[in-house]
This record gives structure tokens, sequence and C-alpha cells, in this order.
């Protein structure tokens, strides 16, 4: 599919695709006004409020506060948050956001990770969606975390900022650890105003976290801000 018609596909899907009636996950009808289906709701894809950890949002034992991974790591950002698990129908729909042009599921998906951080008291005060290069972004036609990060601004009143930037393409991280993916990153993405993110809390936004890798690389990057969150739609149950 060239960019032509791929652009006139998202635009289409955008205008007329009924997401205030159908479930996102299953495509049964719901009522007007609401995303997901009672089924859905009660999936085991839902991050449950009980069972994560309170460092990454990692699925744990319950009665557990924090997972192993975190015990033994220090990290740039204070925490992380997503209100799904990607496995089964939300990894359909994800996927269909990240690679099938689904650009109107980015409202749903915004108005879920909005509610989980109003629920965990999250205060920041700018967004910085993780950055994709150029290239992707052309051959995609969007970046899907800077979709999410406009969609949680509008539900927010919080600006988005641009200020981190991909310089280089990096190998596919689905098949590298938490160390091969914070190398596969290094030097990948910079910062290009230090003087927007002093002092303030900031919120990073992606599609997806896995190992917290790229979260993190970013947090990095963002020396001076107050406090550092990350979200994401969903997050993989490691």
């Amino acid at each position: 599919m060239n960019n032509f018609v791929k652009k006139f596909v998202n635009l289409l899907l955008d205008s007329v695709y009924p997401n205030d009636i159908k479930c996102i996950f299953c495509d049964k009808d719901i009522a007007k006004g609401s995303f997901i289906c009672n089924e859905c709701k009660n999936q085991d894809f839902i991050n449950d409020n009980n069972t994560r950890c309170k460092i990454c949002d990692k699925p744990i034992i319950e009665n557990n506060i924090i997972c192993d991974h975190c015990k033994t790591s220090k990290y740039h950002f204070s925490k992380l948050t997503s209100p799904f698990i990607y496995k089964g129908r939300v990894k359909n729909a994800i996927l269909k956001f990240k690679s099938d042009g689904a650009k109107y599921l980015a409202l749903p998906f915004a108005k879920f990770i909005v509610d989980r951080l109003n629920n965990e008291k999250l205060d920041f005060e700018i967004i910085i969606p993780v950055p994709s290069h150029p290239k992707s972004i052309k051959e995609r036609g969007y970046n899907p975390a800077r979709l999410l990060a406009d969609e949680i601004s509008k539900l927010t009143n919080k600006p988005v900022c641009d200020v981190l930037k991909k310089v280089t393409i990096t190998k596919n991280q689905k098949y590298l650890n938490y160390k091969e993916r914070q190398e596969n990153l290094s030097n990948s993405i910079v910062l290009n105003d230090k003087s927007i993110i002093k002092n303030k809390n900031i919120l990073i936004v992606d599609d997806i976290i896995t190992t917290g890798a790229t979260i993190e690389t970013c947090a990095k990057l963002l020396k001076g801000a107050s406090n550092i969150y990350g979200c994401s739609v969903a997050r993989t149950n490691i």
C-alpha cells in the first residue's frame, strides 16, 4: 500500500468508524459513549489494581508490592502505568493501531490511560511522546505515541512537547532483553531543549511497555525534571 492510499484509508477510518458504539476489542455493539463491552471488562487483559508492581506496573503475585526486577534496579522515572496487558484482544487492537492505520483507537486508548493516571493521582505538567525516527513516521504515516499524547493532552489540558528526537534507526526490540534494549537505544534519542523540562513533572507516553527500557532511556535524558512518569496502553506480562 503506497503512502497516498494509506493516508486516504486512515482518513476514511478516522471519519466513519463507529468507535463509540462498538467495543474496541471485540466489535460487539455497546452503548453509545462507551468503548468496551462488559465481557471485555472482565477479561484477564485488564491490568488489575491489586496485583501490579508499584513501580513498573507489571502483574505480580498477589500481596507482593514490588517485582523482583524493580527491587534491584534504579530508574530515572518514578512510576509506570498501563491499563491493559499486551495479550489477546488487546494485542490485536494495538497492532491495528500501530500497523494497520487504525488511528481512531488513539482516543479510547487515551481515555483508559487518563482514567488510570487519575486513579494513581499522578500529577504531571508536560506530556512527551516516545519519538519515532522520521523514516518510520513516513512509512507508517504517523507516530502512535504522538497520537496518544495528543489525545491525552485534550483530555487533561496539558501540553505536548516534542523535545525528544530519534536520530538513529534501531533494531526491532522484540527479542531483546532489558540490557540489550538499553544498548540498542543508546545514543538513538536526543533531547532538543532542556529549558522546557526544568523542574517540571513529566509524563512520557508510549504505546507498549515491555521491559521499560525505552521509557528509561527517555527519562535518563530529561535531567532537571522534578518527577518523570511513564504510561502506555498496555504492558507485556514478563
